[in-house]
């Protein structure tokens, strides 16, 4: 499933968005088939072909630009995933979302979004992907986005975003990878869903 959207200054309007296909609940027989046949390889495989590199550093614990006026905000149940064979857990896959925020603008970027009503505050390096691994969430929506210099940490932009709202089972759902793209073409956001389970 695949969505887009523009940005401006004030707001995001949405363009365009795929059909949804709807289908009944596995049982846990088929669940347990599902799991058995994963392969952390082929799950990688998959997160690699839609995301550049992998942020492998934890933004609680980057030195943020000193243009920046807030602070990082994830909450404690998140695992960040700067490992895919290391930090996926096949067993545990129907039961969470795994967010992904990549940065492809040419700058660092602090964005605000909020997670089943959670407010939350990242940061990420610009040519990098930011996975995370959240509880099965139920919606998510995109609030702001700040633009630093990499070289400078001076701010160059920013944005407040509006109607940008994701929920289950309509654009992601457990088990699925949720990837938002931020790119400066077409000052466009992109919002991808990869099935991990199929």
């Amino acid at each position: 499933m695949r969505s887009c959207w523009v940005r401006s200054s004030w707001s995001i309007a949405t363009i365009a968005s795929l059909p949804i296909l709807l289908g009944g609940c596995p049982s846990a027989d088929d669940i347990e088939d599902i799991l058995d046949e994963l392969d952390l390889d082929d799950i990688e495989l998959r997160i690699d072909a839609n995301v550049d590199q992998i942020q492998i550093e934890d933004p609680r614990f980057v030195e943020l630009p000193d243009d920046l006026n807030e602070t990082v905000i994830i909450n404690n149940n998140v695992t960040i995933i700067n490992n895919i064979q290391e930090d996926i857990v096949i067993e545990e896959l129907p039961d969470v979302t795994l967010l992904g925020f990549e940065n492809l603008t040419g700058f660092d970027g602090y964005y605000q979004y909020f997670v089943d009503g959670d407010l939350q505050g990242i940061f990420v390096f610009d040519g990098e992907t930011l996975l995370l691994e959240y509880p099965c969430l139920t919606d998510i929506e995109l609030a702001s986005e700040e633009y630093f210099d990499p070289f400078t940490g001076v701010l160059e932009e920013s944005f407040e975003i509006d109607n940008a709202f994701f929920e289950r089972p309509a654009d992601f759902d457990c088990g699925d990878a949720f990837i938002v793209t931020f790119t400066d073409i077409d000052i466009s956001v992109d919002a991808l869903a990869i099935d991990l389970l199929n």
